[in-house]
């Protein structure tokens, strides 16, 4: 039996959840587009989301503190570092193909 490997046109989404005045936010957003410029070559989708505005979206994934990030639909835990979220993001792709 020959397994087939088709790519599916789908970069994981980061949604990163923050706020102006949130000082640990400023960081993880550095990190995140650190990761994004040395490994994917600024090809993943981030979307930054203020908590200060009334976004549904905010609901839809229970967020009740910042920095939290959801990477290809699954919320990370509050306490994530720079091997958390490239693992993420490396899931997101992984679940991306079909095999």
């Amino acid at each position: 039996m020959t397994s087939t490997i088709r790519k599916v046109n789908k970069t994981p989404e980061i949604l990163f959840f923050s706020s102006n005045y949130c000082e640990p936010c400023k960081e993880v957003e550095k990190l995140i587009h650190k990761i994004n410029i040395s490994m994917f070559g600024k090809k993943l989708k981030i979307q930054k989301i203020s908590i200060d505005t009334k976004n549904p979206i905010i609901k839809k994934y229970k967020i009740t503190s910042v920095p939290s990030l959801v990477i290809a639909g699954k919320k990370l835990n509050r306490n994530v570092d720079m091997d958390d979220i490239i693992d993420a993001i490396l899931q997101g792709f992984i679940s991306s193909v079909d095999i």
